[in-house]
């Protein structure tokens, strides 16, 4: 009896013993893990807020100065078109409410004269009309009750030459509604030289900007507001603080120095990332916030970030960890003590089955497991996971053969519309009078620029340039819309005014999608030199000297065509000299942009059109094409890149 005492006490002591071994040494490792995990998560999702921040920030500018830009070509456009008009009343007055009736994102729309424009006894004429309770209603204001040479919506576009966003302001009395004014200087042509008229206006509701600055989701209590040039804050979602308050108006209310400096930042037009204590408005709540600016009219969006719900996962991380270990090392303890074949078996019978379904065999059978534990739960997941493998494997096949239908019909289709253009160089190997190469690459699939060149007559070629507003595939159409009018208008006896003109007409007459597009049309007189050109609105082209020199053609004040049918369209002419070439190009050349948005800009486009000034037409182009390349190195094409060079050699 001793004697098995003694053997039992030395059989539970070498148990005690590894049991405390294992299970302390595990604990010591958990913990180390534990605590090293905290600090590399919390890191890292600091570094991921920053980088999300950063985005989230840049898409909400980005989205708001597209929507900006879209209202501002509305007036931009309809200014050219009163620069081209007779200035009479009546005149002004149809076009202003023709603004406002094709455009129902404008709420008001307003033209304003110099002083005695029409008279020395009639000093002040402002036509406004706006969305009322009764429709679209017109005001005038012809006397000193309402000043308006003096107000900042008038004065400083004047004085800047150039358009200008106003403040944000509360319209009381009609829209009800926190407004914004873009106005854009129009000009009179007198003797060739413009003259300064008066002022072109957009009202716009700033409802929309609210709506979206309070979609964009900042984990759960975090949200968005917008500062105006001033930093008067336009969007919160405290109401009582939008257009009544300022960024520095609740600093000093509250004594925050903090928010004093990052509102100074942000009407500098810096970009940021606040990590701060700063509590915020709308909750008390400890945040960061991220910043950028919108440099369309000087705004700026903010993000708040609160602290605890950002951290909300390394916590949540870190709690579950913690229980984790707990279950874990209670886990071990308890396989140490009980660990029997038993357990082990099914699990080896499940690691072969599970390589075998790892090999593509999906209906291996799975052994059997009677016990309702653990095992049971993965042997169920097992049978889940062979279940789901089956079903994605149909559906991926699928998807990649329906996939692989629409990728080859693009594919068709983009060669269908590169057939549609020449491609044959030398064109006209012939002539020995001209040179001519063009290349077009589109951004996607098919695109919407167009390039063509033939012959009117023995003496004469006619080539053009154009890019169609949007992307894909409709843009395409319009493509092969147009440069199959083009040759359908031209003929021997016709100029660049008249095809345009004819081509503008065509494409404007029912346009309900308001597509429009950029168009330059030139005929060189092969003999002579003599060019006669029609720019609709496009880049303007390039003339490189046979000296060197390189000069670009002044834009002219055509519009882009099928905008507005009538509008009458007026060609110039130049001298080419034996030698020298004609360069012409769309957006996507000098708007290419690489990973760090930087354009390649007019000046880049320059100084390698001068530095090979003296190579064929189709070596230049080659060199622009590498040049680009490298500026944008890699980073994918987000615009069609079209480009003609013509060497007249006389």
């Amino acid at each position: 009896m001793p004697d098995n005492t003694k053997k039992n006490t030395v059989k539970r002591g070498l148990a005690y013993k590894l049991i405390i071994y294992i299970f302390t040494g595990i604990a010591i490792i958990f913990a180390l893990i534990f605590l090293y995990n905290y600090s590399y998560s919390k890191k890292i999702v600091e570094k991921n807020l920053r980088m999300n921040a950063k985005n989230l920030t840049g898409k909400g500018v980005a989205q708001i100065e597209k929507i900006l830009s879209s209202i501002q070509k509305i007036p931009d456009n309809y200014s050219l078109f009163i620069e081209s008009s007779d200035f009479s009343k009546e005149g002004l007055v149809k076009i202003l409410k023709q603004e406002l009736e094709l455009n129902p994102e404008i709420f008001g729309a307003a033209i304003a004269l110099e002083p005695y424009f029409y008279s020395e006894q009639e000093k002040y004429f402002m036509a406004y009309y706006f969305r009322g309770e009764n429709g679209i209603e017109l005001k005038y204001m012809l006397d000193d009750t309402f000043d308006y040479f003096t107000m900042d919506w008038y004065q400083i576009p004047k004085e800047l030459n150039r358009p200008d966003w106003s403040e944000p302001y509360y319209d009381e009395g009609a829209g009800e509604i926190i407004m914004s004014t873009y106005s854009v200087p129009i000009y009179r042509n007198n003797n060739g030289k413009p003259q300064f008229a008066g002022i072109l206006t957009a009202d716009i509701s700033l409802n929309w900007l609210e709506k979206f600055v309070m979609s964009i989701n900042v984990y759960e209590t975090g949200y968005g507001l917008v500062l105006s040039k001033n930093g008067k804050i336009i969007t919160h979602p405290v109401k009582s603080l939008m257009m009544n308050e300022s960024i520095f108006s609740i600093a000093e209310a509250q004594n925050l120095p903090q928010l004093r400096e990052i509102g100074k930042s942000m009407v500098r037009g810096d970009e940021g990332m606040a990590e701060v204590e700063y509590h915020n408005q709308k909750n008390g709540k400890l945040s960061w916030i991220s910043y950028a600016p919108i440099k369309l009219n000087g705004w700026s969006i903010a993000l708040i970030f609160p602290v605890e719900e950002f951290m909300a996962d390394v916590n949540g991380l870190a709690l579950n960890l913690f229980v984790l270990c707990l279950g874990g090392l209670s886990i071990i303890l308890v396989i140490i003590i009980l660990i029997s074949r038993s357990i082990t078996l099914p699990l080896r019978q499940l690691s072969r089955v599970s390589q075998r379904i790892a090999k593509g065999n999906f209906q291996v059978k799975l052994p059997e497991i009677k016990s309702k534990d653990e095992l049971r739960e993965l042997h169920n997941s097992f049978a889940y996971m062979q279940e789901k493998l089956s079903e994605y494997i149909m559906n991926l096949k699928e998807t990649t053969s329906a996939r692989e239908k629409i990728e080859s019909e693009l594919r068709i289709a983009r060669e269908i519309q590169l057939g549609m253009i020449p491609h044959t160089f030398p064109p006209f190997p012939e002539l020995s009078e001209i040179d001519i190469f063009a290349t077009l690459k589109p951004a996607r699939e098919v695109g919407g620029d167009l390039y063509d060149f033939f012959l009117l007559d023995n003496n004469r070629l006619c080539f053009a340039i154009g890019d169609v507003s949007g992307k894909g595939v409709p843009a395409s159409l319009l493509m092969a819309v147009t440069r199959a009018l083009l040759r359908s208008v031209a003929d021997k006896d016709t100029t660049s005014a008249a095809m345009v003109s004819s081509l503008n007409k065509s494409l404007s007459s029912d346009n309900e999608s308001s597509m429009f597009v950029t168009f330059f049309a030139g005929i060189l007189n092969m003999r002579t030199g003599e060019l006669e050109y029609t720019n609709a609105g496009h880049n303007p082209p390039v003339v490189i000297r046979n000296t060197g020199e390189v000069e670009m053609l002044e834009m002219t004040k055509c519009i882009p065509i099928g905008l507005f049918e009538d509008f009458i369209y007026t060609g110039s002419t130049w001298k080419l000299n034996k030698g020298d070439k004609f360069f012409l190009y769309t957006d996507g050349v000098t708007e290419a942009e690489n990973s760090e948005m930087e354009l390649y800009t007019e000046k880049r486009l320059m100084e390698i059109l001068t530095a090979n000034y003296t190579t064929s037409p189709i070596d230049l182009i080659h060199a622009l094409e590498k040049d680009i390349s490298l500026h944008v190195d890699s980073f994918p094409q987000s615009d069609d890149i079209t480009m003609m060079a013509i060497i007249f050699n006389g």
